[in-house]
């Protein structure tokens, strides 16, 4: 679903209640709210957070329809936006955002063993980021192993280029730079389980189906065990957020499948 701020339609609609707006930080700031729309029926639902993109200077909201299948909570946070306020200040409000969500997970009927992050574009990045540099969900309490899941959808696993430029690290929008700001340079076996989908090489971003499978191939190589990586043939880089959402619901419920079994 694409849509402003300011027009939030629910997808399946009689499957939800009406969305919530939460502040996640201590602050009006109507860029530091998520909207928050929980199932009519049943409780302790596994939760799907979701990043907007927009290259961390602009953007309205983005998450694909089929997440809203009356079984999932979806959070949909907002974060600040550069030159306002300067990187890393994105990153901090997603995990602040993330953080709010396990704090409040009992009080929504929230599963919080099963949250499962995720982003398009420049969310995708923060969703990566937040969760895989343990210091940024470390002042919460959290860590990356209480993650279910990670959902990137076209998303920039190097040094996002946005962030490049605030830090004054810039190297160039298409120089790769790897540091603890880049997914890639915070690699390890024990991450939760991981989808990439990005569009096809030469119609996504530059290099951006490339950095993915990279990253992919490099999170197999040292052991990780559930590393899942599509470029769709044919998409352009929105295209892939607008294709990804029968992949996406097929990864979660392989994730869920398998913490079922693995916990009897």
């Amino acid at each position: 679903m694409r849509s402003s701020w300011n027009d939030f339609p629910v997808p399946n609609g009689n499957s939800y209640q009406a969305f919530q707006v939460h502040a996640y930080a201590d602050s009006s700031d109507p860029d530091q709210t998520l909207y928050l729309t929980l199932p009519r029926e049943g409780k302790k639902h596994p939760l799907v957070v979701f990043f907007h993109g927009g290259g961390m200077t602009g953007g309205d909201r983005e998450c694909p329809d089929e997440i809203y299948d009356g079984r999932f909570a979806v959070a949909e946070p907002r974060y600040r936006l550069s030159p306002a306020a300067k990187a890393p200040a994105q990153i901090e409000d997603a995990a602040r955002a993330i953080a709010w969500c396990f704090a409040h997970a009992e009080e929504f009927g929230i599963d919080r063993s099963r949250i499962f992050i995720g982003g398009m574009s420049a969310g995708s990045y923060l969703a990566a980021i937040s969760v895989m540099n343990p210091k940024f969900l470390a002042p919460y309490g959290l860590h990356y192993r209480d993650i279910a899941g990670l959902l990137l959808i076209s998303g920039q696993m190097t040094a996002h280029f946005h962030v490049k430029v605030d830090l004054g690290r810039d190297n160039g929008p298409y120089n790769p730079l790897i540091d603890e700001y880049a997914p890639l340079g915070n690699l390890a076996v024990d991450l939760p389980p991981i989808l990439m989908v990005t569009g096809e090489s030469g119609l996504d971003m530059p290099a951006r189906p490339e950095e993915n499978a990279f990253m992919a191939a490099s999170l197999r190589a040292i052991g990780h065990k559930f590393v899942r990586c599509y470029q769709l043939p044919g998409h352009h880089h929105g295209a892939a957020l607008d294709s990804c959402g029968f992949l996406v619901m097929n990864f979660i419920n392989q994730v869920l499948t398998e913490r079922e079994t693995a916990h009897g």
